[in-house]
Order: structure tokens, then C-alpha cells, then sequence
């Protein structure tokens, strides 16, 4: 009985949650983000944050952060990129920040970025190897929306990958009703 009940006031907490978030979109901001591959790097550095892209749920407006994004303002060639590597994501991450920074209030809506090999943790340790100060954003800000589906619909509720299967069956869904 105790973890059937454990289950239904994780469920309703996490139904509840997403509600919040909606009824807020105005103060919710979807993260995503792209790095250097992280397998095959038993010894070797972190991987490096190479774009980050922020929408705000209500308007849909994406600003995205990128080290090309980045080159291209300072005018370094495609073939220079990679002498100024570092230099280029320390600059797309202080912009980052400072999105971060002015946006401390909102909801960051996630997908598993939890972790210090994929997440907050691991671009917040790119900055700090790159010498930066990342702003931190509070825990109770941090919404990860792979967790709440979980809560919500179970363990089981779709097939390992989850997002990527999510995504297709909301392309077939979607598909369908334009029919």
C-alpha cells in the first residue's frame, strides 16, 4: 500500500507541476543543448558545449547560443575555428550567463539535464574550465520533464529512447489529425 500511494502523490505532484508550468508560460524557459561527443573520453577533457538553444514556452521565441554563431561575429574562417576553440565557447557561454542571469526567475524546462556528463552540471563546469563564473540557477527553478512524464505515466509508459520516440509518435499523431 505505501508504495502504491508513494506513486499517486508523485503522479498528482508531477500533473500538478506541469499545470503550474502552463499556467506560467510567460516564466518558462525550454533548454536544450548540443556538445563534443562524451564516449570515448575515458581520460580525456569534458566535452565541449557547442550551442545552446532557449525558447520561451508562451511566445515561442528561440535564442540560441552557438560557438559559429560566435566565430562568425569575430570574423574567424571555418578552417580557424579550431585554434580559437576555447576562446569562442568561453564567448558563447558568457552570453549564455547572461541570458541565465536575466532570466534567473523563470522555469527552465528540461529533458534528463541533471547530470555532470549531460546537463546543468556539465555546462557549468565548461565555464568554470574556461574560467568563467557560471550563474547558478535555483533547484527549485530546474524543471525536468523526462522526470514528471515518468511520474505521470510510469516507467513503462514509452520505449527507451524516450524523447526521440516521443517525437515520433507526436510527428505521426500530428500527421494524422492533417489528414
Amino acid at each position: 500500500m505505501g508504495q502504491a500511494w508513494s506513486k499517486i502523490q508523485k503522479r498528482k505532484q508531477a500533473k500538478s507541476k506541469l499545470s503550474e508550468l502552463m499556467d506560467k508560460s510567460d516564466q518558462v524557459i525550454v533548454i536544450h543543448y548540443s556538445c563534443e561527443s562524451f564516449y570515448d573520453r575515458p581520460d580525456g577533457p569534458s566535452p565541449r558545449i557547442t550551442s545552446i538553444a532557449v525558447r520561451d514556452l508562451e511566445s515561442g521565441q528561440t535564442t540560441s547560443f552557438s560557438i559559429h554563431q560566435v566565430a562568425e561575429r569575430k570574423g574567424y574562417s571555418a578552417s580557424a575555428l579550431e585554434q580559437h576553440y576555447n576562446d569562442l565557447e568561453k564567448l558563447m557561454l558568457d552570453e549564455f550567463y547572461e541570458y541565465v542571469h536575466t532570466h534567473s526567475s523563470y522555469f527552465w524546462l528540461h529533458w534528463n539535464m541533471r547530470h555532470i556528463q549531460y546537463g546543468f552540471p556539465a555546462i557549468a563546469h565548461r565555464y568554470k574550465v574556461l574560467q568563467g563564473n557560471p550563474e547558478e540557477i535555483a533547484g527549485s527553478k530546474l524543471v525536468d520533464l523526462s522526470r514528471l512524464l515518468i511520474s505521470i505515466y510510469g516507467d513503462n509508459y514509452i520505449a527507451h529512447t524516450r524523447l526521440s520516440n516521443l517525437v515520433e509518435i507526436i510527428e505521426v499523431v500530428g500527421a494524422t489529425i492533417a489528414i
